[in-house]
């Protein structure tokens, strides 16, 4: 890939091989920053670690109400996607998050080890011993689907299904009916977690749907029924996508390079799978980036991006800048410092599920390790052609010999 043009980075087919890596390392050697003009419209594309930084925290002047993804989406699905959190700077944002926080702050999700190891080992448990199985299906679609509807309180497998199917249709959106299949699944999603608070408010529960149902702000309000909906919307899918991701690459990872699979062992064994899950979000990095778009002329290392400029910060570059990250082509768990970018930049929109998504992740080395299972491929790994996201498909895999409980 070493003369892909910088224009085609925004083409899903771009993506099919794998993240075009080289291309981002040229494009940063113009200082982190360049103008790149594909057919759809010219764009700042950020790949420096400490200029993504900069216009993560600098939400006055780099908005996300206008859209946070690249191209600028049709009208409809802007539509469907306002009041979530996603697409609201401060104070909005500030009130809104400070009401739903409270359900993922560290000390909470701590209580959350035992009966989320329990999802990690029914689902290998269910693993076939010798027939080939898709793994993002069999597993790592039904991890974070599990832990999710499980946080709601949704006991129903159709329901979870129903949860799994939305986030596919809506990350589905760089395809020829993306859109469409983008607005529909919103509206379902909807739908059905305006059903489940009605629900609740009959049979109420220990989990986020009740707890929410009063949650209230500083000025004794309730949330709205768009802030309601909204907010589990953008819960399910940022919560499904994230993990569902990381854990096929890191499978992937794993098979294709058993020398990663040795490092995640020993980094296990040693006590160090927390520092292996960080090495895999940086390594992996399942979201490739947001966008913001300028409120006013800035200039940013020598460049003068222009008031209604469209700026992608593109994560999966600066998780891989050497000014950072030496060799940071090379998969190292022990790799510290490792303020990588996995959950955005830093600022107000830094994802607020991310201790959730390392321990399941954390959860899922430990008990694959712990049972000794090993896979190799059972046929070819399909990519999403997903701008978006660095997403897999399906993995055909197999128990090997030596995989044992």
């Amino acid at each position: 890939m070493s003369d892909l043009s910088a224009t085609s980075l925004t083409d899903p087919q771009t993506w099919v091989p794998g993240v075009p890596h080289e291309a981002f390392d040229l494009l940063r050697e113009d200082g982190g920053i360049s103008w790149v003009e594909p057919e759809t419209g010219g764009y700042w594309a950020l790949t420096g670690y400490d200029e993504i930084a900069a216009v993560s925290k600098d939400h006055d002047r780099f908005t996300v109400e206008q859209g946070s993804f690249y191209p600028r989406p049709a009208p409809e699905v802007l539509d469907s996607q306002r009041g979530m959190l996603l697409l609201m700077d401060p104070p909005d944002h500030t009130r809104l998050r400070r009401m739903v926080s409270k359900s993922f702050t560290p000390r909470v999700v701590g209580k959350f080890d035992t009966w989320i190891r329990d999802v990690v080992v029914q689902i290998l448990d269910e693993v076939p011993e010798t027939e080939p199985f898709d793994f993002i299906s069999v597993v790592a679609a039904r991890i974070p689907g599990l832990v999710i509807a499980s946080i709601l309180g949704i006991d129903e497998e159709k329901d979870r299904e129903l949860i799994v199917d939305c986030a596919n249709d809506i990350f589905a959106i760089d395809a020829p009916d993306g859109p469409e299949r983008h607005v529909r699944a919103q509206e379902r999603l909807a739908q059905y977690v305006v059903e489940l608070r009605d629900h609740k408010r009959l049979y109420p529960g220990d989990d986020m749907v009740t707890s929410l149902i009063d949650a209230r702000d500083e000025n004794g309000e309730l949330l709205t029924d768009q802030e309601y909906v909204k907010y589990i919307a953008l819960l399910v899918l940022a919560g499904y996508e994230t993990t569902h991701t990381l854990l096929g690459q890191t499978m992937l990872a794993m098979i294709e390079h058993p020398e990663i699979a040795d490092q995640l062992q020993a980094a296990v064994a040693d006590g160090g799978s927390s520092g292996a899950v960080e090495e895999l979000l940086r390594f992996v990095t399942p979201v490739n980036y947001f966008s913001r778009t300028a409120t006013e002329d800035v200039e940013l290392n020598g460049c003068r991006i222009r008031k209604g400029d469209e700026v992608v910060l593109w994560y999966t570059a600066g998780n891989r800048d050497p000014k950072v990250f030496p060799e940071p082509h090379r998969f190292d768990p022990t790799r510290s410092p490792n303020m990588h970018m996995a959950f955005g930049g830093g600022g107000v929109h830094h994802c607020m599920g991310n201790h959730v998504a390392r321990l399941e992740v954390r959860l899922f080395l430990e008990e694959v390790f712990a049972r000794g299972l090993e896979f190799e491929l059972a046929g070819e790994a399909v990519r999403g052609a997903n701008i978006f996201a660095n997403q897999l498909k399906s993995l055909p895999v197999r128990r090997t010999a030596g995989g044992a409980r």
